[in-house]
């Protein structure tokens, strides 16, 4: 299918908007009439360019209040339709978006909506164009698709057509089936979008949180197909209003757009039974796993080393032909790339996902960079890849195949304290731009599902919270957002590893005598603590001595505790689920930010 996006969702003046466009792959473009209006360019100028680029002006957009006109200011309208015609004359486009009516003063009469689409189908026909009626999710009269549809039938002009938005669709609640009965060659155009499920205002809603598919959680995959199923075979359009596409380079959202598009077209390839009609990217693997962090630090740094040691972890490799020794306690395991410059840090996550090949295949088909690596004769395929934030993701086979990660190394036999469980989850810190980027990188390439956000109030600012975990394994990853002000230092990239104890309260005792500086937890906090949960002087007393954590819910329990900032460059959590405790313990996060900043 042709691909498109609306010049509104890319930042800049036109001309670097359709540079971007072209750059990126895309076929066609809608024009904001708005870029068009700002832009030094005429009309036939713009469609040169565009034709110098390869792009298709599919679209131009929006006219509003066309209907809905009390009688004696209709004239107007026409008037003002009459001259944007004219200009699509000289851009060389035929399909005009019109908006229903959002205006206080907007009429409740479908007769007269419907007379008045009609004479705009006559003025638009006499210039050779269609118009696409779209529903505003916040229109005045007319703000659900199957009220605009049912405008378009009592127009009953062949230069009426009806638009399908995807946002303004499921923003009202509806889903696909809003479009059974609406014939293909009825759809003048299909604008896609995807957001997050937010309670507020239509209009700021729309205006600000919109996102690229895969990046939010409507389902924009089933209206789409919808729409295709019917025998839609316009461009598949992107049109997507944000803050974060508003402060973005150009070039960065353009890719971003083909890619969404990419795993849109994948996604819908397992529900759209016309064959050839969208292209499938190899699946994702049906289950990912955590094998390793890697942590890079200068060679010959003892600090790092020394960390690891008092954090009960032992040399237990050494890689055959890079600088790179495998640490490991227990089922918990780090790999110190001696290759590093500057200050210690985490700089890759190694994931174990089968067949490892069809993975690389699938995130070169959704356009997600490489990492540049080499590899000795005989040593395992370990393709990476680097998320927007700057992380490097390597993919591993599972144990007991050629292609897993530890066969690289000469093992040394040593398991360390052997009091931990495993990697339990990442947290990545993200800048707000970063975030939907972030998010659909892990999304895209691994399936992981996003949990529901959460927001958490910092002393200096606020703190936003999206866990993912993919649909089968033990991988889980946390994307937080820092907002505050600009003389706070922005944290970046991991800034926590949490650990998976089966016994916290031994594991924090040993840390303590190993002299990792653990977080302090204020005495409030446990007389909170007992007025929540009513716990067992004995169990409260307990969790007060080791200075633990505690959050429950149904049958399930978190202990948990916090180191303060490591040399590593991030913080570590020691924790422990019990009952099939699934959560973060998101109520204790308040405390250990505003007791971590004291520390």
């Amino acid at each position: 299918m042709r691909k498109g996006i609306a010049t509104v969702s890319i930042s800049g003046v036109l001309e670097d908007k359709l540079a971007a466009a072209a750059g990126a792959g895309f076929d066609a473009i809608e024009l904001f009439d708005n870029d068009l209006i700002g832009s030094p360019l005429s009309p036939k100028e713009v469609a040169s360019r565009c034709a110098d680029l390869g792009l298709e002006i599919a679209l131009f957009q929006p006219v509003r209040d066309v209907e809905g006109v009390a009688p004696d200011q209709f004239e107007a309208v026409l008037h003002r339709l009459r001259t944007k015609l004219g200009v699509m004359a000289e851009l060389g486009t035929t399909t005009l978006l019109a908006c229903s009516n959002a205006t206080p003063g907007a009429v409740d009469d479908l007769d007269l909506i419907a007379e008045q689409l009609h004479r705009v189908g006559e003025v638009a026909a006499e210039a050779g164009a269609t118009v696409a009626f779209e529903a505003l999710a916040w229109g005045r009269h007319v703000n659900r698709v199957g009220q605009a549809w049912q405008a378009v039938v009592r127009a009953d002009h062949p230069a009426i057509t009806l638009a399908v938005d995807t946002f303004h669709l499921l923003a009202r609640g509806d889903d696909g089936s809003a479009l059974a009965g609406v014939p293909g060659d009825r759809i003048g155009f299909l604008q896609v979008a995807d957001a997050p499920w937010l309670d507020m205002n239509l209009l700021e809603w729309s205006r600000h949180h919109r996102c690229f598919p895969g990046q939010g959680t409507l389902d924009v995959t089933g209206v789409v197909a919808a729409t295709l199923e019917a025998g839609y075979r316009g461009p598949l359009s992107l049109e997507v209003f944000s803050d974060v596409v508003r402060e973005t380079d150009p070039v960065v959202t353009a890719r971003d757009a083909m890619r969404s598009l990419v795993f849109l077209e994948d996604e819908l390839s397992s529900v759209v039974r016309s064959p050839g009609l969208v292209t499938a990217a190899t699946p994702a693997a049906d289950r990912t796993d955590t094998a390793f962090l890697e942590v890079a630090c200068p060679a010959g740094d003892a600090e790092v080393r020394d960390l690891l040691d008092a954090l009960g972890f032992a040399g237990a490799g050494r890689h055959r032909s890079k600088p790179v020794d495998w640490w490991r306690n227990g089922e918990a395991h780090l790999v110190v790339n001696e290759e590093g410059s500057g200050a210690p840090r985490a700089t890759a996550l190694g994931l174990t996902a089968r067949p490892v090949a069809a993975v690389a295949e699938r995130a070169s088909a959704l356009l997600w960079p490489e990492v540049d690596t080499s590899r000795g004769a005989g040593e395992a395929m370990l393709p990476g890849l680097t998320s927007p934030s700057g992380l490097h993701v390597f993919v591993s086979d599972t144990a007991g195949h050629p292609d897993h990660w530890q066969g690289d190394f000469e093992p040394t036999g040593a398991a360390g304290a052997g009091d931990l469980a495993g990697l339990d989850h990442v947290v990545i810190s993200v800048s707000a731009l970063q975030l939907n980027e972030e998010m659909a990188f892990f999304r895209t390439v691994f399936g992981f599902e996003p949990e529901p956000p959460q927001e958490f109030m910092e002393p200096h600012g606020r703190l936003r919270s999206i866990a993912l975990r993919p649909p089968a394994g033990d991988v889980r990853i946390v994307l937080n957002v820092t907002e505050a002000s600009p003389s706070v230092p922005q944290p970046h990239g991991v800034t926590q590893v949490a650990l998976r104890s089966g016994d916290v309260a031994a594991t924090v005792r040993r840390l303590r005598s190993s002299g990792i500086p653990l977080m302090r937890v204020p005495d409030n906090y446990y007389v909170d603590l007992d007025a929540r949960f009513g716990l067992a002087p004995g169990v409260l007393e307990h969790l007060r001595e080791h200075h633990l954590l505690y959050d429950r819910v149904g049958d399930g329990e978190l202990l948990h505790a916090f180191t303060d900032d490591l040399a590593t460059g991030f913080h570590v959590e020691v924790l422990q689920r019990r009952g099939g405790y699934d959560g973060y313990g998101s109520a204790n996060t308040f405390v250990r930010l505003a007791s971590q900043l004291g520390s």
